[in-house]
C-alpha cells in the first residue's frame, strides 16, 4: 500500500494504477530511494507517454529520478515500469534507453571516433557514424577527448546516447555547457524524437520542450501536470519559501 502523501495527485495514482498494463507509458509509483537515512527522492509517482520535464533547484532528487528510470539505480520502495518492464532487472529494456548526465563519462585518452566507435561495439551497430553528422562532431573526430571544450564533451555523450536508435530518451541536465549551436542541435533532436523523453532541467526554456512537468522539492513531488504556467508558480513558490 503506498503511503503517498496528499499533494492533489490521487486521480493521477489511479490513472497509474489502471495503466499498468500499457506498454506505451513510462510509470513511477510512489518511488522512493534512500542513501543511508537520507531520502533523495520520496514517494515520486507520476506517468506520461510523450515528455516529461522534471524541475528543481539543486538537491531536489532530479539526477537521482534520472538514474532510477534508466534502471542505474534500485528503487529502495516503489515500482518503475519502462514499456510494462523493470528497467533495473530488464536488460532489454536498458538496452532501449539512451541516457546523457552532466557527468559525460568518456576516455579521455581515445579520439572522439574512437570512443564513439567502442560503444558503437557494445551496442553491436554496424553503422553508427551518422551521429558524427547529427552532433556536428565530424571536424572534431580525429581529436582526443581530453581537448575538447566541455560543450563538445556534451555533444559526443549525446551522440553516443542516440547512435543505438534508442526507444527512451533520458536527458539529465543535457543542455549544460552546450554553445548556442549545440542547444540547437540537441532541441531539434528532442522535437524529432518519436519516443518518450525524460527532461531534467533548472531551466525553464527548456522545459517547454516537453508536455507534462514534474516539480521537485527535497525529493518530493510539489507539482506534477500539463500546465506549464502552475508549474513555474510551483517552483517559484518553493524558491521563495526557502530565501524567508
Amino acid at each position: 500500500m503506498c503511503n503517498c502523501p496528499e499533494t492533489g495527485f490521487e486521480e493521477d495514482r489511479t490513472r497509474i494504477q489502471k495503466c499498468k498494463g500499457c506498454s506505451g507509458l513510462i510509470i513511477c509509483d510512489c518511488v522512493s530511494k534512500r542513501f543511508g537515512e537520507k531520502f533523495a527522492v520520496r514517494n515520486v509517482s507520476f506517468s506520461f507517454e510523450k515528455s516529461l520535464a522534471v524541475l528543481g533547484y539543486n538537491g531536489a532528487g532530479k539526477s537521482t529520478l534520472a538514474k532510477l528510470m534508466a534502471g542505474i539505480l534500485k528503487p529502495s520502495s516503489g515500482k518503475i515500469e519502462v514499456f510494462g518492464k523493470n528497467p533495473s532487472k530488464c536488460v532489454e529494456i536498458r538496452r532501449k534507453i539512451g541516457i546523457v548526465t552532466h557527468n559525460p563519462m568518456l576516455y579521455k585518452d581515445l579520439t572522439v571516433e574512437e570512443n564513439l566507435h567502442f560503444f558503437s561495439r557494445l551496442f553491436g551497430l554496424e553503422k553508427w557514424d551518422w551521429v558524427l553528422d547529427e552532433l556536428e562532431l565530424r571536424e572534431k573526430s580525429k581529436k582526443k577527448v581530453s581537448e575538447l571544450s566541455r560543450g563538445y564533451l556534451q555533444r559526443v555523450a549525446i551522440a553516443r546516447a542516440i547512435m543505438a536508435h534508442p526507444s527512451f530518451l533520458i536527458l539529465d541536465e543535457a543542455f549544460s555547457s552546450l554553445d548556442v549551436e549545440g542547444r540547437r542541435i540537441l532541441e531539434n533532436i528532442i522535437k524529432s524524437f518519436e519516443g518518450p523523453i525524460f527532461l531534467s532541467t533548472h531551466n525553464l526554456e527548456e522545459a517547454k520542450l516537453c508536455k507534462n512537468f514534474l516539480v521537485l522539492d527535497k525529493g518530493e513531488v510539489v507539482y506534477f501536470g500539463e500546465s506549464y504556467n502552475d508549474a513555474i508558480k510551483f517552483l517559484r513558490a518553493r524558491e521563495e519559501g526557502s530565501e524567508s
